[in-house]
C-alpha cells in the first residue's frame, strides 16, 4: 500500500511539470505545423508565454517552448549558456523551475527528487526511475531545430 502512495505522489508531483522541446543554439526558429498547432488563449513572444512561470526572466530567452493540454514549460537560455526548464500546470497554476540539460535527440531534460522530465517536440514525459508516470503529447510547439 505505501508503494502505490508513493507512485501516487509521484504521479502528482509529475504532473506539475512542463517540458519542451527545442534543439541546438543558433539553430534558426520555425514553428511546427499549422496542423499542429491548435488556436492558443496564451500569448507568446520570444521568453515564453507571457504572464505566466513559463516565461524566461531577465536577459534569459526561450530556446523552445509548448504546450500539452495539460501543461507550459518554457526551455530558457542565459547569456552564459545555462538552461533552464519552467513549467507550469495549467490546472492550478502550480510552477515547476529547474536546472535543464540539452539532450542527444534535439530534446531537453530536468531532474528534481529522482523524477525525470523529458522535453521532446512530441511530448512531455515524466519518469520515475525506470517507469513512466505521465506522458503529455505536445499540441503546439516553437523551438529551434523543428523539421519545416
Amino acid at each position: 500500500m505505501a508503494e502505490m502512495s508513493s507512485r501516487a505522489r509521484t504521479s502528482r508531483r509529475a504532473t506539475g511539470a512542463l517540458l519542451c522541446l527545442a534543439v541546438a543554439a543558433g539553430t534558426p526558429w520555425t514553428a511546427a505545423p499549422a496542423s499542429a498547432q491548435p488556436e492558443s488563449e496564451f500569448t507568446t513572444d520570444e521568453r515564453g508565454f507571457v504572464g505566466t512561470a513559463a516565461y524566461c526572466q531577465g536577459a534569459a530567452v526561450a530556446v523552445a517552448y509548448g504546450r500539452t493540454a495539460e501543461s507550459l514549460v518554457a526551455i530558457c537560455g542565459g547569456s552564459g549558456g545555462q538552461l533552464q526548464f519552467r513549467g507550469v500546470r495549467l490546472e492550478d497554476d502550480a510552477a515547476l523551475m529547474l536546472a535543464a540539460e540539452p539532450t542527444t535527440n534535439g530534446g531537453y531534460v530536468a531532474f528534481n527528487d529522482g523524477v525525470t522530465y523529458t522535453v521532446t517536440p512530441a511530448a512531455l514525459t515524466v519518469a520515475s526511475g525506470a517507469d513512466t508516470v505521465i506522458r503529455q503529447p505536445m499540441v503546439d510547439y516553437r523551438g529551434a531545430g523543428e523539421a519545416d
